[in-house]
């Protein structure tokens, strides 16, 4: 991995736990971000990104979704 994947993988990574330390402050399970903020059908697609499987990430629609959800600024989730 070079210099700039690296970069990236970290710049991934801090977004993925800001939204993990977001809504563990909030007390809301995967099951519920998942199924009633962000319209899936089951945990699997936050459990992925949040264990950071497969190169899944949240794209820019999602954090919008989480950030209005959670009454912050999207700024918060991406450093």
């Amino acid at each position: 991995m070079n210099d700039e994947d690296l970069e990236l993988q970290m710049f991934f990574d801090t977004i993925v736990e800001n939204v993990k330390r977001e809504r563990k402050a909030r007390k809301i399970s995967q099951l519920t971000l998942a199924i009633n903020i962000l319209g899936h059908s089951s945990t699997a697609y936050v459990g992925k990104i949040e264990l950071r499987k497969d190169g899944a990430n949240y794209n820019l629609a999602t954090l919008h979704k989480i950030a209005k959800e959670f009454g912050i600024s999207i700024h918060q989730l991406i450093p």
